[in-house]
């Protein structure tokens, strides 16, 4: 998974991230930047290798050890971001089948997002508040 990731990293398939957050961000427009990318982006390629890429990109923005409130936001954002649908974490994927393969019985796409919105909404908005406040 890590081979894949690094090799997407190269092949530049996701500058577009570079227009979503183009520099360093500071304070709240930094956590809410990293939330909204975070969320969407786990959805897509799942949250642990988003994370991979991601971090690579902060990196080249600037971000050093310094920054570790930024760092525990890219954590917290993109760990609940695997909550949303299954698609979002790879751990979501395993769960789904073995439950297909051991109990016959499934969840859907949607009965996942309906339940998954809500949890993935109330924890991103309680880390806001948190980084926010401190």
């Amino acid at each position: 998974m890590f081979i894949t990731t690094e090799g997407i990293w190269r092949s530049g398939v996701l500058t577009p991230l570079e227009f979503i957050m183009n520099s360093k961000q500071e304070g709240a427009m930094a956590y809410l930047v990293i939330a909204m990318i975070s969320v969407a982006m786990s959805q897509l390629i799942s949250n642990v290798p988003f994370t991979k890429l991601f971090i690579m990109h902060m990196q080249n923005l600037g971000y050093t050890g310094a920054d570790v409130n930024v760092w525990l936001a890219l954590a917290a954002f993109s760990t609940v971001a695997g909550n949303l649908t299954i698609l979002g974490a790879a751990s979501n994927i395993i769960i789904i089948e073995a439950l297909e393969s051991r109990m016959n019985a499934t969840i859907s796409f949607f009965e996942f997002l309906r339940v998954g919105l809500l949890i993935t909404l109330v924890n991103v908005a309680a880390y806001l508040a948190f980084f926010v406040i401190f």
